[in-house]
């Protein structure tokens, strides 16, 4: 018996699972009344740009990236709060660097400075409760407010929600409908869709985002083969064949190995995947990486990982070792292209193939290379080619007949200077009309639209068959903005996990006058339960 099944649809579940959003450890450490640690002596002088702790301090009390210290002597009193953004050794302790200079003369040890961690929960060695029990319990509250809301303050991914389509016969427009059939979703306030495929008798039929599909041909000859993906921006990224993390595994069948390079892709816990990222040299860790904003990081951004541009099925409706890569950009999905090292065993489909003669220039340094076309303008503006030789480059201009910015992704059987080679480009497209590129538009009066906050994808001139299960929707699903009223009942509900967890340590003192550690819990979970109440969702069946 397998120890990990292949379902091939992954299940419903929040897109960043492991992310702390409906409130913070901080918040929790405010409402128990827990103060912040003791302020601690630095090792060393200070520097403008770094100051000291020794090593003791840094493990009993915690330092970590992302948090705010307050450090002040005799000589600045008030003195500054600097967020942390890396630490080092540095003999004799331990060096904690932050952004923007400081006046370093004032903060010496002659000076008596002193520094304090600005939070009340840390993953020090001695502090009793630390920061990763309480986010720990941050995690389960917000997967029970979710479950008891039938809702998310915070984006669900839907990978496949099979829906039966109805015409409202008879089938034509009528008055005050623009449109010939709906289709409402299980959830409501929809952020963004990536797929809808419509069963169209003997496939289902992609009409919202833009896909390539792959097909193993012959798993037993992938050895030290790879794909490269680029989302037509930020970078190149490398799946390559082996048995790391950061790899998938093509050495039982073409069953597994289509489900391994999804499992990959979308970065899947259960077969402890890693995290791949797009950077400006795929085949090199050292290649820069690119960034986005993310409100919930300590930083304000995070890395671009391969899971935030794509979404991979493999073994579900599209037949045994074959899969279907999709872009979660379905506007600018067609911008999206993918480059294969053995297109013999690894058979692309439904993609837009761009083929054209070009001569290329290895003379300048690697990321700076050009290959010249007659016409270059269907190739995309940034993304992957493939010579005729198998060698792959990326690149990150088109100036309509020059691609610029050429760098050697894999060599191939290598290319040569003023030599014309014929280069092959796939883009990613709609399935349905992909030929003509016209079909999947999203608008009123085009193919579908969408009501984001009931959920319902209304049809017009693309629909699927008339049949049970004639629509498969795969979209992103949340409220975009936690409500304080979310944030109470969360913080509330993990204080008191909290305090009945609290066997060892003392978190608060109860006094005389105080109320009981029994009567808040109970308190704290009954003022929860009654704000979330109103925040329950209704299914009617009709």
């Amino acid at each position: 018996m397998p120890i990990v099944f292949s379902p091939g649809e992954a299940e419903t579940r929040p897109l960043y699972p492991d992310s702390v959003v409906y409130t913070t450890a901080q918040k929790v450490a405010d409402l128990l009344g827990i103060g912040m640690g003791e302020a601690l002596a630095v090792a060393q002088d200070s520097t403008t740009t770094a100051v000291y702790v020794t090593g003791a301090d840094y493990r009993d009390h915690g330092f970590e990236v992302g948090d705010t210290i307050l450090v002040y002597s005799d000589a600045d009193p008030l003195g500054f709060e600097k967020v942390i953004t890396s630490i080092a050794t540095n003999s004799p302790g331990i060096q904690l660097n932050f952004t923007g200079s400081i006046t370093h003369a004032n903060f010496q040890t002659a000076d008596n400075t002193y520094i304090q961690n600005q939070a009340s929960f840390t993953n020090g060695k001695t502090r009793g409760l630390k920061r990763s029990v309480v986010e720990t319990r941050i995690k389960e509250v917000q997967d029970r407010i979710d479950n008891v809301s039938h809702n998310a303050w915070r984006p669900y991914l839907v990978v496949a929600e099979y829906i039966n389509f109805d015409t409202y016969k008879p089938y034509r427009r009528r008055y005050y409908t623009d449109y010939v059939g709906t289709t409402p979703l299980l959830f409501r306030n929809v952020q963004q869709i990536l797929r809808i495929e419509l069963w169209q008798g003997e496939n289902y039929r992609e009409l919202a985002g833009a896909e390539a599909r792959l097909e193993i041909a012959d798993h037993s000859a992938l050895a030290g083969d790879a794909i490269y993906l680029c989302p037509g921006g930020g970078g190149f990224a490398k799946l390559a064949v082996g048995t790391s993390t950061q790899q998938w595994d093509a050495a039982f069948n073409k069953v597994t190995t289509a489900q391994n390079l999804a499992d990959l892709i979308n970065n899947e816990d259960r077969t402890n995947r890693g995290t791949v990222s797009f950077t400006t040299d795929a085949t090199s860790p050292s290649g820069t990486t690119y960034t986005q904003p993310d409100g919930a990081s300590s930083t304000g951004v995070t890395n671009i990982n391969i899971h935030n541009e794509f979404l991979a099925t493999a073994n579900a409706d599209y037949g045994s070792g074959k899969l279907k890569i999709t872009s979660m950009q379905p506007a600018g999905g067609k911008e999206s292209t993918m480059a294969i090292t053995d297109a013999t065993n690894i058979i692309p489909t439904q993609t837009e193939v761009i083929t054209g003669s070009g001569t290329i220039d290895t003379t300048p340094a690697d990321g700076s290379r050009t290959i010249t076309f007659t016409d270059s303008s269907t190739f995309a503006q940034y993304g992957l080619v493939r010579a005729s030789t198998g060698t792959i480059y990326g690149y990150t201009s088109n100036s309509g007949t020059v691609l610029g910015g050429c760098r050697l992704l894999d060599a191939g059987l290598g290319v040569s200077d003023d030599t014309a080679y014929t280069w092959t480009q796939y883009k990613f497209q709609p399935d349905l009309g992909f030929l003509s590129g016209t079909s999947g538009d999203q608008a009123r009066l085009k193919d579908w639209w969408l009501d984001h906050e009931m959920g319902i994808i209304y049809f017009n001139n693309s629909y699927p068959f008339f049949e049970w299960n004639a629509v498969k929707v795969s979209y992103i699903y949340g409220e975009r903005y936690v409500e304080k009223a979310i944030e109470e009942a969360a913080t509330k509900l993990v204080a008191a996990d909290l305090l009945m967890s609290d066997d060892r340590s003392v978190l608060i003192p109860e006094g005389t006058q105080n109320v009981d550690l029994a009567s808040k819990i109970q308190l704290w979970r009954k003022e929860a339960d009654e704000i979330l109440r109103r925040y329950k969702e209704v299914v009617v069946f009709d």
